[in-house]
């Protein structure tokens, strides 16, 4: 991503965390970019945002893998990673699990 686009795209996403700060979307886009222009600081605080408002999403929490590992903080990716692995199992378990509900009721 080249810069003009990554400020248009955080000015956007800027307005639409002033309008709902509660949009975990818009924080995880906001780390995602961040991340690409190697502001990682600021990045993980905007990852563990969109988790602490949806502690369910596995994309945003490989992000917050990835940017530990940028800084330096290995065993902490590697926990972040552990804990995002357990979490895409579970959640391909209990989909599983309400797949075979609807199916066989």
């Amino acid at each position: 991503m080249d810069y003009d686009n990554a400020d248009l795209s955080l000015l956007a996403i800027e307005k639409e965390l002033e309008n709902d700060p509660a949009n975990w979307e818009a924080w995880a886009a906001k780390a995602d970019i961040l991340y690409s222009l190697g502001m990682y600081e600021t990045a993980i605080r905007c990852c563990d945002k969109s988790l602490s408002l949806n502690p369910y999403n596995p994309l945003t929490r490989l992000t917050k893998c990835k940017v530990l590992e940028k800084l330096g903080r290995h065993d902490d990716a590697v926990i972040c990673l552990e804990k995002t692995k357990m979490q895409i199992q579970e959640s391909a378990s209990r989909n599983w699990i309400d797949l075979r509900f609807i199916f066989c009721t």
